[in-house]
């Protein structure tokens, strides 16, 4: 796995299985993004560049998180746009799965805590920037980081 453009980590869940667990490499699916009450996420999604590469994060319930996929956006907002629907889970950007952890051994699924090693935030699903001050505090550059997640992936 490439992790040059990995730019992104978005917190995901599924409050009963493992969240976009049926997608095998390859597969396309709308990775989706909770509404809010002001219009904060729907902007912060419209904006992510097309080919950024975003780290999924999950926790199961009752477990830590795990770093469970490596997507690809393959869309620009405002292409995916006009077919997002009313309602929680409307806002959405089209994404390609590059990796995906193994879901029949759990605990061969890395660990978010110990392989980010800083605590990020996980209470919005917006997709926060692995360059932010918390990560870069724990690795010092995006380079550092990005080459231990390589490691992580392969």
């Amino acid at each position: 796995m490439d992790c040059s453009r990995l730019e992104y980590i978005k917190n995901v869940n599924d409050d009963e299985a493992w969240a976009y667990e049926g997608y095998p490499i390859g597969a396309y699916f709308r990775l989706n993004f909770k509404e809010s009450k002001d219009t904060s996420v729907d902007t912060h999604t419209f904006k992510l560049p097309k080919g950024s590469l975003i780290i999924l994060s999950q926790r199961p319930p009752g477990n830590e998180r795990y770093l469970t996929h490596i997507v690809e956006l393959v869309n620009e907002g405002s292409e995916d746009k006009p077919q997002r629907e009313t309602g929680t889970w409307g806002i959405f950007q089209w994404v390609k799965v590059h990796w995906i952890a193994d879901f029949k051994n759990p605990n061969g699924i890395p660990l978010d805590q110990k392989e980010m090693r800083a605590d990020w935030g996980c209470y919005d699903t917006k997709a926060k920037l692995l360059s932010s001050k918390n990560l870069m505090d724990q690795w010092g550059s995006i380079d550092k980081l990005r080459a231990h997640l390589e490691k992580v992936f392969n």
